[in-house]
């Protein structure tokens, strides 16, 4: 039912997108200017991320430089899990092919982040005998 829902955000993205730019292209953009006035401040926040919760907080200097950040990613969150669901599948497993056995564990891997197994080519499975 996820793949459902899924496929209709999509459609609704891509249409409300089509009228984006029907009305950009008919109206045309007029010029803006921003006023900025940066003074000293820290902040922080909490966003829902395709793939858990992402944490942000900035810290800017009195001219509007960013002096400090902290992010906590949702793939850093969701490791320790990752780490314990193979140690369970991996014994269970053993006696497939190691095709079967790669493709698994990217399984097991995507179904929490499904970016980071191509994005960073995190699980690189090395068979030991």
């Amino acid at each position: 039912m996820n793949s459902v829902a899924q496929l209709a955000e999509a459609v609704h993205v891509i249409e409300t997108s089509i009228q984006l730019i029907d009305e950009l292209l008919t109206k045309g953009l007029k010029p803006e200017t921003v006023r900025v006035s940066p003074k000293a401040g820290k902040a922080s926040g909490a966003i829902e991320a395709p793939r858990g919760i992402l944490f942000h907080e900035y810290e800017f200097d009195r001219k509007g430089n960013c002096v400090g950040a902290d992010v906590c990613i949702p793939t850093n969150q969701n490791h320790a899990n990752i780490q314990k669901d193979f140690e369970k599948l991996v014994p269970e497993i053993l006696g497939e092919s190691e095709d079967s056995i790669r493709l698994k564990l990217e399984m097991l891997v995507r179904a929490y982040d499904p970016c980071v197994s191509c994005s960073t080519h995190m699980l690189d499975v090395q068979f030991v005998r």
